[in-house]
């Protein structure tokens, strides 16, 4: 798996091939296709490995006297470093495989597993902040978890593609500043 994330994140996913991860790994054909069926299924376990580490290390990072608020900001923080404190090449071959992957229906059942795990983390998040009277009583924290979470997504997919520099952090704090003013009780 490591020698797969190596060079997907050096050549991309399209640029590499699982013959390409045989060589890289010096294990056989076989030895690789008998864990995963294909580059595909490779690749989604690498993102579903990366997408449980980092929840848990968000959840390692929050303590038990932080507000919602703060954790949504460290939320917003790690998805915008882990986005745009990489070469973009990283964010590229996420984008590639993610269209890649739509195209593929056995593909689907985990691509919305890693989804869901996502967004029931922030939608935890969002809450707690109404049960413990941060947020507005009215919140819809399903939608809004999808605003947010596609938000930040998107500046990631925009670092990554369009090649222009951009304040990271100004825009996560501005994006933040707007959820956080329609929420606050």
């Amino acid at each position: 798996m490591d020698s797969a994330e190596s060079l997907f994140s050096t050549k991309g996913f399209n640029g590499t091939s699982m013959n390409d991860i045989v060589k890289e790994s010096g294990l056989s054909k076989g030895a690789i296709y008998g864990h995963f069926e294909s580059k595909e299924r490779l690749f989604l376990s690498l993102w579903e490995r990366q997408t449980v580490v980092g929840i848990g290390q968000l959840r390692q990072m929050f303590s038990p006297d932080e507000t919602a608020v703060d954790k949504l900001l460290k939320v917003a923080e790690m998805t915008m470093a882990s986005s745009c404190d990489c070469p973009p090449e990283v964010g590229r071959m996420q984008l590639e495989f993610m269209v890649a992957a739509s195209r593929m229906k056995a593909l689907e059942p985990d691509m919305q597993k890693r989804y869901e795990t996502i967004h029931t983390f922030i939608n935890e998040i969002f809450e707690e902040g109404v049960e413990n009277g941060e947020f507005r009583k009215d919140l819809d924290s399903d939608a809004l978890t999808s605003i947010l979470f596609a938000s930040l997504d998107g500046l990631g997919v925009h670092y990554a593609t369009l090649g222009i520099e951009f304040d990271a952090k100004r825009l996560q704090d501005t994006l933040m500043k707007v959820v956080l003013e329609g929420i606050l009780a």
